[in-house]
């Protein structure tokens, strides 16, 4: 009797409904993704397909109806593919590189005025979509997803030497202003600037080399140019006047520290998956030169196939020389948030984390907060963006480790987003603290 009303299904495979809610989203909003009018313990696969220009990634996964020929993704887990378990936003994390792309594609928005577009498609039976072409489908809809939310505005700036662009949200403001960077890949990255700003904060996506005129390489920048960032914000007639908040990952995560620790314009950093240490190059900042731990490039060790791994690529911060460039962030007066993974085997983060934590024991301090994450890498992304565990550094030209799994990697995005979006309004968001007067 299951197997006739399973075939008569099949044969009124048109009345199979795929609703999504919200089909337009930021792309750190959940969806509910439900299939109606499939026969009763039906199994589907139901497949996302990305495209933005020539990236291709895709994910699936593997269920089946309940009794009443149903598939509710929030509440089902998925039984194969490329997750298990319950996971409302499986589809998406889970996502990887189609077959035939590049090695080490990183899944990255380069156009925030366009959203990315989700073709989400359901398949009789458990299929391995990765490797069929163009099975058959049953039903399919295509979703929105977008980092610059509605009424938010996007500003080139080109002002003095400062490059990047700033996000306003909509409305009077003023707004909690941030400044947001990425670290020496280099150029403007602003996606994350976009979705800062749809929470609400007029965010400025600072470039710092490699973009327009611009330095060409790190060894050129001076930390003089982010306080004319951070005064060029607070006077924005836009933006709360009462102190910035700092975000960056990697080497902008370091530079966020020093921020922190000689700015009083900073009212609260958070540094992402960075060392506690300047690196690479001396930062030269007003009268005086911070030393830098030196790069040490017979530490990189190269796989077989030519990936590296620079873990340990930073001299000893620990002892001489290498200790005095250890930032002194026992001097900061603003709250601090660090961010790490603690399978990041690009840069020892949990490790630098802990270590600017000590100095700022040692001298009484408590204003910092450590968020570290098991099975995560160096690559904390906003919420739901497919885990990327190599990439290709685009500054120095070699396929770099960044570590983490999956499933783990998408757990440490989801918290750390909505923890980072909540210490920053705590912080530097005047009508917050009015609220709860």
């Amino acid at each position: 009797m299951l197997h006739m009303a399973r075939m008569q299904y099949r044969k009124l495979s048109s009345q199979v409904q795929l609703l999504v809610t919200p089909a337009k989203a930021l792309v750190d909003d959940k969806v509910d993704i439900t299939v109606e009018r499939l026969a009763p313990r039906q199994p589907v696969t139901l497949h996302a397909r990305l495209v933005e220009g020539t990236t291709r990634f895709q994910s699936y996964a593997h269920y089946r109806a309940d009794d009443m020929g149903r598939v509710v993704v929030a509440k089902q887990p998925s039984l194969g593919g490329l997750y298990k378990g319950v996971d409302q936003m499986g589809l998406f994390w889970s996502m990887q590189p189609s077959p035939g792309q590049k090695t080490g594609l990183r899944l990255r928005k380069k156009d925030v005025s366009t959203p990315f577009l989700v073709d989400l498609s359901v398949h009789d039976g458990h299929l391995d979509v990765m490797e069929q072409q163009n099975p058959a489908v049953l039903v399919t809809t295509r979703l929105e997803r977008w980092y610059l939310g509605k009424g938010v505005k996007r500003i080139p700036l080109k002002e003095g030497r400062l490059r990047g662009a700033l996000f306003l949200p909509p409305g009077k403001g003023p707004f909690p202003g941030v400044i947001d960077m990425f670290g020496s890949t280099g150029g403007l990255a602003d996606y994350r600037s976009a979705l800062l700003a749809s929470r609400g904060f007029a965010t400025l996506g600072l470039a710092f080399f490699g973009y327009e005129d611009l330095p060409n390489d790190m060894s050129d920048v001076d930390l003089d140019y982010f306080e004319e960032a951070a005064d060029w914000l607070l006077s924005h007639p836009k933006v709360q006047d009462h102190g910035i908040g700092a975000v960056g990952t990697s080497k902008a995560g370091e530079i966020v520290l020093a921020m922190a620790t000689y700015m009083k314009q900073v009212s609260a950093a958070v540094s992402i998956s960075s060392y506690s240490a300047i690196s690479y190059a001396p930062l030269p900042y007003k009268d005086m030169v911070l030393p830098c731990a030196r790069w040490m490039a017979d530490q990189i060790v190269f796989t077989e196939d030519r990936f590296a791994n620079v873990e340990n690529q930073l001299e000893d911060i620990t002892t001489e020389p290498g200790i005095h460039a250890c930032i002194q962030v026992e001097k900061s007066h603003c709250p601090i948030l660090f961010v790490a993974g603690e399978d990041d085997i690009n840069i020892p983060s949990v490790f630098h984390a802990n270590k600017a934590i000590d100095r700022m024991k040692a001298h009484g301090k408590t204003n910092y907060t450590l968020l570290k994450y098991p099975g995560t890498g160096h690559l904390i992304e906003p919420p739901y963006t497919p885990h990327c565990g190599f990439y290709f550094h685009g500054a120095f030209r070699v396929y770099v480790y960044a570590g983490g799994e999956p499933k783990g990697h998408a757990t440490a995005q989801e918290d750390s987003w909505s923890k980072i979006l909540g210490f920053l309004r705590k912080n530097i968001d005047r009508r917050e603290a009015r609220s709860k007067l």
